[in-house]
Formats: structure tokens, C-alpha cells, sequence
């Protein structure tokens, strides 16, 4: 099972879906609009029928406990209303064995201080810092955290 936090049109989903084996992929954002058109661009997707869209905030995931194998987190993580509560509901849905993977554009706004209070937090929810890696494409920087839940 995948779930993408703060999912916006689905293209992470539609991306992922054929490489997902088997099970549902469930998207969550806190826009309804964003959901229906992730609804709308899925509809018509080969694998369209094993991923889903719900509406709700990271602080609040509409999403059953221990549920998820993998949890993505693109560059929405700094859009949430409380990181704290967003990163505890996190933990709730990830499986003991799962992995979280948070990426944000570009490189850490706040530099080293900021990347090391991002880890920090990550500790304090119960997770992990497994690899963290800068990812280029021409252009467009990414930061990528991979954890998994602690204990």
C-alpha cells in the first residue's frame, strides 16, 4: 500500500502505479478541488482502478492505522498546518516495517540550522533518517529524506 501525503493532481500515484506490484494507492490532500482533479486525470490511467483519492490534512489522514508500506511526501510537507501532528499521523498509518519519503524542492530553506530541526522532528515522531540525498534533473534540485518508523 502507498499513500501520498498532500497529493495534489495524482501524478505522483500515476507515475508509481505500474511500479507497484499489487494493492491500492491512496492519494490525500486537504483541497477538494485538487481531489476531484486527481479523480478527473486518473480516470482514464491503466491503473486508475487501484488508486484512490481521499480529502483530508496530513494532521488528520482519512487513512486506517499500520495501513501503509510506503508514505510519499513531495514537496508538501511545508504546507501543513501543524508538522508535528502532520509527522505523528505519519507515523500512525506506516506499517513497522514501512518507509517514509519526504522530498522538497530545491535544497533546505534555512540551510544546515533548518535541515538539522527537519531531523530533529523526524526523530522526535518516531522515525528513522535512513538516507538523505540531493537530486538533480537539468534544472530542478530535490532534496530527498528516506526514514523508517523506529522500534
Amino acid at each position: 500500500m502507498v499513500v501520498d501525503v498532500g497529493c495534489g493532481t495524482g501524478c505522483a500515484l500515476r507515475h508509481a502505479a505500474p511500479r507497484v506490484s499489487d494493492g491500492t494507492l491512496i492519494g490525500v490532500d486537504p483541497v477538494p478541488r485538487m481531489i476531484e482533479i486527481a479523480r478527473e486525470r486518473t480516470a482514464a490511467h491503466p491503473h486508475g482502478a487501484r488508486i484512490e483519492f481521499r480529502v483530508g490534512p496530513a494532521e488528520a489522514l482519512p487513512v486506517e492505522d499500520g495501513l501503509a508500506d510506503v508514505l510519499l511526501a513531495f514537496d508538501s510537507i511545508d504546507h501543513w498546518q501543524d508538522r508535528g501532528r502532520g509527522l505523528a499521523e505519519l507515523r500512525r498509518v506506516l506499517k513497522p516495517r514501512g518507509q517514509l519519503v519526504l522530498v522538497k524542492d530545491g535544497s533546505v530553506p534555512g540551510g544546515a540550522e533548518a535541515r538539522r530541526g527537519l531531523v530533529d522532528e523526524l526523530s522526535s515522531a518516531g522515525f528513522e533518517l535512513l538516507r538523505e540525498e540531493q537530486l538533480q534533473e537539468g534544472e530542478v534540485t530535490c532534496t530527498m529524506w528516506v526514514c523508517a518508523p523506529i522500534g
